[in-house]
């Protein structure tokens, strides 16, 4: 019985020493992103901030000619550029205010998931009448999305 209790004390310890969560160092460890997740950040970054200023050359110009979008786990919504500008243009030329918030954000190499508000104003500018909730993850590739997924 000792020995057993000797054996566990020792597991946690090694296992302690070994994960950065249990010395404090987690915070620092995750802060740490590579050149290709700061890369994919960045064009989520621009999406964000075209979609809230409206932009759309600017919106269209982040994905890729081929883009696929889905809502999950795979059903395609529609795919490539011009589906996109049928879908986004009109929206973004009949709303008076769009903004979305990233409110939390988990990176891993060429992939960004972002938990996301989106707020429209789709009578009168300044009063938002629709609000909304969800969580969309993009696939960054060559500095252009590739595919989008919608978690509903």
């Amino acid at each position: 019985m000792r020995y057993l209790l000797l054996i566990m004390v020792l597991l946690t310890s090694w296992v302690s020493i070994a994960n950065p969560a249990f010395e404090g160092r987690a915070s620092e460890y995750n802060l740490q992103k590579t050149e290709s997740e700061k890369e994919a950040e960045a064009v989520i970054d621009a999406l964000i901030s075209a979609y809230n200023t409206q932009d759309i050359r600017k919106f269209i110009a982040l994905y890729d000619e081929n883009v696929e979008f889905y809502i999950y786990p795979q059903t395609l919504m529609f795919k490539g550029k011009k589906q996109l500008i049928k879908r986004y243009g009109l929206m973004f030329e009949k709303m008076h205010c769009l903004k979305a918030t990233s409110i939390k954000r988990i990176t891993n190499g060429n992939i960004v998931i972002d938990h996301e508000t989106s707020e429209i104003c789709s009578e009168q500018a300044g009063v938002v009448d629709k609000r909304s909730e969800f969580v969309t993850s993009y696939q960054i590739e060559n500095g252009k999305i590739h595919k989008v997924v919608f978690f509903r």
